[in-house]
């Protein structure tokens, strides 16, 4: 009796270990994490490009926390205020004001260039 017990206990162990593992795969492939936003940003304009309005909508949710805009127009024409970032792959929150004055603009262009021309 208490051997037909403990297998019982370790079948509905084994069939709970199952379970949980069915539930962390279905959490990670859920989860947007480190790999899957550097894919998205190396190919967000192939990605982007062929989606529909509200596809578009639900990707950007994905990196981005919280908008402000300006209620009017700035004189200088701008009307953003500020993003808010939500990357899972740094561990502060991510703000980038653009009324502060503490921001720099910067644009950099990468050409992979073959060794034998270097």
């Amino acid at each position: 009796m208490r051997v037909r017990n403990a297998y019982d206990k370790i079948e509905e162990l084994e069939n709970a270990l199952v379970e949980a593992k069915a539930k962390k795969r279905s959490i990670l492939a859920e989860k947007v994490c480190g790999d899957n936003i550097y894919k998205a940003l190396i190919f967000f304009d192939k990605m982007y490009e062929p989606m529909n309005e509200a596809e578009r909508r639900e990707f950007l949710t994905q990196f981005i926390k919280r908008i402000e805009i300006y209620e009017e127009g700035q004189d200088n024409g701008q009307w953003l205020k500020s993003i808010e970032f939500k990357l899972p792959i740094i561990s502060k929150d991510m703000k980038i004001s653009l009324d502060n004055g503490s921001c720099v603009e910067t644009c950099a262009l990468f050409v992979k260039t073959n060794e034998s021309e270097v």
